[in-house]
């Protein structure tokens, strides 16, 4: 059986390859792109999930990324863009790396879990399926941004559909599905503590 260190590894690539007090957009782009759309989706998505996420506007932000990169999947674009304002938004480089290092031990225990195996869900066609329920998951994100932690439901379900299209993992997209159906349920709830 094949195992991955995908999530591992994405976190280890964001963490070398940037530099300075912050890291903006374009950075994280320029890191994750090479590695095709999953990272593209995983990497927002985990920014989302760590402490960093509780910066306001970093999952609003993290979500339309996620949306631009899903649209793009849909247009069958080989290489994803992103337009200037959103290159140079930014994050805290001192704090993602504290916590990276603090998620480096349960992201090597999780790539124990990730492998090959029902691919026809992720591969083909199939992928578009995936953007769709993100770009859903990414609108859920901002609505349950204004609730506190809410947004880590869907944004779990976005990190696993990216790591799924990453290990060829079909039974991640099964469970990221899960995630997108607790996520639906809670956008009432969302909507109401929008509105007042």
């Amino acid at each position: 059986m094949q195992h991955t260190r995908d999530l591992t590894n994405l976190i280890q690539d964001i963490c070398e390859n940037t530099a300075g007090d912050s890291v903006d957009m374009l950075t994280l782009l320029n890191t994750l792109k090479a590695r095709g759309f999953g990272p593209l989706l995983a990497g927002p998505s985990l920014i989302t999930i760590m402490p960093t996420g509780a910066i306001p506007g970093v999952p609003a932000f993290c979500a339309v990324l996620i949306i631009i990169v899903c649209t793009q999947i849909l247009l069958r674009k080989k290489h994803p863009w992103v337009p200037k304002r959103i290159k140079s938004l930014s994050f805290n480089r001192d704090k993602f790396l504290y916590y990276a290092a603090k998620c480096l031990p349960y992201t090597q225990k999780i790539d124990k879990f990730i492998h090959p195996r029902m691919s026809f869900l992720v591969k083909g066609r199939a992928k578009y399926l995936v953007a769709i329920t993100c770009i859903l998951l990414a609108f859920t994100i901002i609505i349950l941004g204004f609730i506190p932690f809410a947004a880590l439901v869907p944004a779990i379900g976005v990190l696993l559909l990216g790591l799924s299209l990453m290990g060829r993992d079909g039974l991640l997209f099964i469970i990221a599905l899960i995630f997108a159906l607790a996520s639906l349920a809670l956008v009432p709830y969302g909507i109401t503590k929008i509105l007042g």
